[in-house]
């Protein structure tokens, strides 16, 4: 049976200490990208806050 690869670079078999990536240098980069954003979540909109306070004086008047 073959190792599992790094989940970043996907070249080199994980590492013990570093899974599930082969490095810290994977991990880190991998880190950077959520920070960036690069990675997303499918889902809805979130609605502006703006227009949910606008509401909310509404009702209160």
């Amino acid at each position: 049976m073959s190792q599992p690869l790094c989940v970043f670079c996907r070249r080199h078999p994980i590492e013990q200490l570093w899974r599930p990536f082969c490095s810290e240098r994977c991990k880190l980069q991998d880190l950077a990208r959520w920070a960036e954003g690069a990675y997303r979540v499918a889902a809805e909109p979130v609605c502006d806050t703006d227009e949910s306070d606008d509401e909310s004086q509404k009702a209160e008047g």
